[in-house]
């Protein structure tokens, strides 16, 4: 018998693809995501949705950040955590003003992940310095920065009523942990973002790390998918042999789903899944997942154009 989350995950995948347009299939696989922790009927919810997304649209029009292919998991995500239209909108301000008036580098969609982030963690809106305190605490160098990441982790520290401290320190504690474990350094930098709070135990965490990357092996479209940045985050979770099972039970459903979701979509709906089922998951994730796959699609296409060109040069010089 599938788990409840999967159970959920696939009807409000049905209701949320039953209201969307054919361009919105992939924000609506998402919107599902975010919304598998809402406590709503699923009709009221996909309901609230789908009215929140409206009013993000009238508020932001054709062309302000979020995009319009992000907007519909924003609504789901806000849905899901009681919070309103008005209430992202007065935090995005906030973060703005306290931006100007302190400056500080520029925020991820026009501050919309943070301020997305403080909304569904019910941060206030005077905790807008904090905010930027714990992130100029958690930054990584520049080379290495993935914004999103570091966003999400000083917004949550920040609508807990931690400290830029407190959060440097559980940052580099996780990092090292990973790294202990045999997670290579790089992954074992981005992973630690999303695993601060959790403290894992090292011993666990490296059986974990085994046990996981073992269940992949001859899934090379998971394993690509999720990555070993992935893995290294799901293995913080809790117990290796239930995580394993949990990853691989979602991806054969999300694999099965019509339309058939591929690639890194696939894996990583897999991934939030698995957290879900072990209790570790959140709406921002859904909407960071999403920012991340947009923009690999971005680079795939640019790629390929920027090759067709040079074919085309070249058989025409």
């Amino acid at each position: 018998m599938a788990h409840a989350v999967i159970e959920r995950f696939k009807a409000l995948d049905s209701a949320f693809h039953a209201r969307a347009n054919r361009s919105e299939r992939l924000a609506a696989r998402f919107a599902a995501l975010a919304s598998i922790n809402s406590e709503h009927d699923i009709d009221a919810h996909i309901e609230r949705s789908f009215e929140l997304r409206q009013k993000l649209n009238e508020r932001l029009g054709a062309f302000r950040a979020p995009s319009s292919t992000m907007r519909l998991v924003y609504a789901a995500a806000l849905a899901s955590a009681d919070r309103s239209a008005k209430d992202f909108f007065l935090m995005r301000a906030a973060l703005a003003s306290t931006r100007k008036q302190r400056g500080g580098r520029a925020l991820s969609q026009g501050g919309s992940v943070a301020a997305l982030a403080l909304t569904v963690t019910r941060g206030d809106l005077d905790q807008t310095g904090r905010f930027f305190d714990t992130l100029e605490a958690v930054k990584a160098p520049w080379w290495r920065r993935e914004a999103t990441r570091e966003e999400v982790l000083a917004a949550t520290t920040t609508a807990l009523g931690e400290t830029p401290v407190t959060a440097q320190a559980r940052l580099s504690q996780a990092r090292d942990t990973l790294s202990a474990a045999g997670v290579p350094r790089s992954h074992a930098e981005a992973a630690a973002y999303e695993v601060a709070w959790l403290a894992p135990d090292p011993g666990e965490l490296a059986s974990a790390w085994t046990v996981l990357n073992t269940a992949v092996r001859g899934r090379g479209e998971l394993r690509h998918g999720l990555g070993k940045t992935g893995l290294a985050i799901l293995a913080a979770q809790g117990p290796g042999h239930a995580t394993a099972d949990a990853l691989v039970d979602s991806f054969e459903t999300v694999r099965a789903l019509k339309p058939k979701a591929t690639g890194q979509v696939a894996a990583r709906i897999a991934m939030r899944l698995a957290q879900a089922q072990i209790g570790q998951t959140g709406p921002i994730a859904a909407a960071r997942d999403l920012a991340a796959i947009l923009a690999a699609q971005a680079a795939m296409i640019a790629a390929v154009t920027a090759s067709t060109t040079a074919a085309t040069v070249a058989a025409t010089s």
